[in-house]
């Protein structure tokens, strides 16, 4: 954040702080909502609920259309059906959708009864749609007309529309709403106001299926250069189309997804503060590694024989460096992640990392326990189980905080954390982790006599 918009947080904290209310009104007129949404991630629950209740229904669109998943989730649940309404009528109609469809289907429900008939049917057509198929993305506003109508119409016709209707494109359709062509902004401004739609229209038009992933759809915008593409049935109905900037959106999910995917967890944890959420979406990858390791394992067990405990520790060190890798690869992911969105302000580094340092603390405690079990399992000294799940727990929990600071540190010091944090967190990471697994079992061992 630039230092200009730092002072206006801290300007803004000030006036909260103060609970006078026409002041913060008059300051929040002054703000652009887009900045806004950016802020709202260093204000408190209850100072977000405040900025959202004394902001205009256009303003609190915007903010809750741009902030970020958990924060728009936690506002929305504080909101009166009708209070969502008035604010759901003022977003174009699939960025309405997408923010009623968050909510559970008992209260979507009281929402649309607060909306007007034509609101109302447009949007549960909306909400029928899986997500991330073009029907979900889609814009069902757009301007249809038929081949008959002049350009004179059509210009005319465009002078009425909301400002939510796509425009890139006027679209040709039949009266059963079948698609025939399409004709452009320049096409129609340089045409005689005269001539039939029909006769200046391009029929060489490509459309999107309504059920299409929406990758595809997001290819299909790219490769052709569209700023919007027009969305079908399967007989040929104009049904909506979809914008650029929902492509946008959907490159951004999908390249979210597709990094939460490389550290073993999902881009549904940025949508939770919990830590048990959090830990139910990385602990299963670490498990199937955990299990992968014990192949290794279980192989040396079986050829070394009869050897002494420290031979038997050794055995188990490949599980060791590869847990805490993986756990330190996700905490480094995800700091990564936030810190190329500006979603982690250096006022939340402490508590980022002490979050991570928990999550890994949780995980490591049942994968230190289910692999001290495999340890004894596999015919091995219960002390040399014994010292496998604490120095896991232990190396899990350092490599997390190691995962998660140095993308900070690096941050900090204005080198790119995600181009230099990887080498430096596995090279350091590896020495870490066998260091507390001997300390570990040297020191219980000792205790044992």
């Amino acid at each position: 954040m630039s230092e200009t918009g730092q002072e206006l947080v801290r300007e803004l904290k000030a006036l909260l702080s103060e609970g006078e209310e026409e002041p913060l009104q008059i300051f929040l007129q002054l703000i652009r909502p887009e900045d806004l949404a950016r802020w709202l991630h260093q204000l408190t629950a209850e100072e977000r609920q405040r900025i959202l209740a004394v902001l205009g229904f256009d303003a609190a669109g915007v903010v809750l259309d741009d902030t970020t998943a958990s924060i728009r989730a936690e506002l929305i649940d504080d909101l009166e059906p009708e209070h969502l309404a008035r604010i759901a009528e003022t977003l174009p109609a699939d960025e309405a959708a997408d923010l009623i469809g968050e909510l559970e289907t008992a209260d979507t429900e009281k929402v649309l009864g607060h909306l007007d008939d034509a609101d109302e049917h447009k949007l549960r057509g909306l909400l029928s749609y899986p997500e991330d198929t073009a029907g979900g993305i889609m814009t069902p506003d757009v301007v249809a007309l038929s081949p008959e109508s002049t350009v004179d119409d059509a210009i005319t016709h465009l002078r009425s529309v909301d400002e939510g209707t796509v425009t890139a494109a006027l679209y040709v359709v039949d009266d059963e709403r079948h698609l025939l062509g399409f004709v452009r902004l320049r096409r129609l401004v340089t045409a005689r106001s005269t001539s039939r739609l029909g006769d200046i229209m391009s029929d060489d038009i490509i459309t999107v299926d309504v059920g299409a992933d929406q990758e595809e759809v997001a290819e299909q915008v790219d490769k052709y250069n569209f700023i919007s593409i027009p969305v079908t049935d399967s007989d040929n109905h104009l049904l909506g189309a979809v914008t650029f900037d929902d492509v946008f959106d959907v490159i951004e999910d999908e390249a979210t997804e597709d990094i939460y995917k490389m550290a073993g967890s999902s881009a549904e944890e940025e949508e939770s503060e919990s830590i048990l959420h959090i830990a139910r979406y990385r602990l299963p990858w670490l498990l199937v590694c955990l299990a992968g390791t014990q192949l290794s394992t279980l192989v040396l067990t079986f050829a070394k024989g009869r050897v002494g405990l420290y031979e038997q520790m050794s055995v188990f060190t490949a599980a060791i460096m590869a847990m805490a890798g993986n756990t330190s690869l996700q905490s480094s992911t995800t700091t990564v992640r936030q810190l190329a969105l500006d979603n982690l302000p250096r006022g939340r580094f402490v508590r980022h990392v002490v979050q991570e340092i928990s999550v890994a603390l949780l995980m490591g405690v049942i994968c230190g326990l289910v692999a001290a079990v495999l340890a004894v399992a596999f015919g091995n000294d219960p002390i040399i189980g014994l010292a496998l799940g604490i120095a896991m727990a232990m190396g899990m929990s350092a490599a997390s905080m190691l995962g998660a600071t140095m993308p900070l540190a690096l941050d900090l010091v204005g080198i790119d954390p995600a181009v230099s944090s990887g080498p430096l967190v596995s090279t350091i990471n590896d020495s870490l982790a066998l260091t507390l697994y001997f300390a570990v079992a040297t020191g219980i061992l000792l205790l044992a006599g």
